[in-house]
């Protein structure tokens, strides 16, 4: 049979047969988009109340009793280098989900859309780092408080990620309390600012629970809590342990830390595990929980 048909023809078939083959192994490595899939469900507090801003519709939101006594938490991230090992939203993840579960324990606490770009003066350098200026920070800073406080809301934490926004988020939430003020007066008294860093609260307790020579980026003590959080995004098997200048004893100080460190970490992140990540983000939350039930 097969020798009746024109040579041409049978190529051609063969062709269209291979491209078929081709398009079907395509499809089943990178399936479309499901448009009719389950969206995410919406967390809720342990009072069944939404946890996260953009899950409500503005009625809702206009309608909750007490507006003026809800607490809006502010993650305050980065999109920064943090090694060989761990992904440049380290920062805005940990942020986050801090943010979520202590809203989770606490009622009354709305947490809002992050802040994913910092101010990454001293690793911007590493490819992939996208700093924001001190002004740009201030300026959105002011402009979320203004309209909260248009909106009826008087309370808001800036939860900190990132250890070079703690600065830049101070004045920008002086700046932001100086907008709201009337003439004659230096800040608002209308409307309340905080500013929460979680890892400065915990770090005696880490000195007791950690290996490595010292920490404070990419480390043992993030690299744990990301191996807690999102194992997934963790590249353990490529972590090494480097310090600047040495280690501990060496004043830390303002510069590019691609001159001090090669990878873009200081500390022992191969040393990271899991259970030490599920113990210090139980102090986080437990700290930053302690901290909203007393605003």
């Amino acid at each position: 049979m097969w020798s009746a048909i024109n040579p041409l023809l049978l190529s051609h078939i063969l062709l269209q047969f291979y491209k078929l083959s081709s398009d079907i192994e395509v499809y089943l490595s990178n399936p479309p988009i499901d448009l009719n899939r389950k969206t995410t469900v919406p967390l809720l507090n342990k009072a069944g109340e939404k946890i996260n801003l953009t899950d409500y519709t503005w009625r809702e939101l206009d309608s909750l009793p007490g507006k003026a006594e809800l607490r809006f938490l502010l993650p305050l991230g980065a999109t920064e280098e943090h090694g060989y090992h761990l992904p440049l939203g380290t920062d805005t993840f940990q942020a986050v989900r801090l943010a979520e579960e202590a809203a989770r324990r606490v009622p009354g606490t709305i947490v809002l859309p992050a802040m994913s770009y910092g101010h990454c003066l001293d690793t911007m350098n590493y490819c992939g780092t996208l700093t924001a200026g001190a002004e740009t920070i201030c300026s959105l800073v002011r402009d979320i408080v203004q309209n909260l406080h248009r909106h009826g809301f008087r309370k808001l934490v800036i939860v900190n990620g990132h250890g070079g926004n703690k600065g830049v988020a101070e004045i920008a939430l002086r700046e932001a309390l100086l907008s709201l003020s009337p003439p004659g007066q230096t800040f608002s008294m209308d409307f309340s600012v905080y500013l929460f860093s979680p890892y400065e609260k915990i770090g005696p307790q880490l000195k007791g629970m950690l290996e490595g020579k010292d920490f404070g980026h990419a480390c043992e003590m993030e690299t744990s809590v990301m191996l807690a959080l999102a194992p997934e995004m963790v590249r353990l098997e490529l972590a090494g342990e480097e310090y600047m200048d040495g280690g501990p004893d060496t004043l830390w100080r303002i510069r590019d830390m691609r001159t001090a460190s090669v990878s873009g970490v200081h500390g022992a992140p191969n040393k990271a595990s899991r259970a030490k990540g599920e113990k210090i983000f139980e102090m986080l939350a437990a700290g930053l929980a302690d901290f909203l039930g007393q605003i």
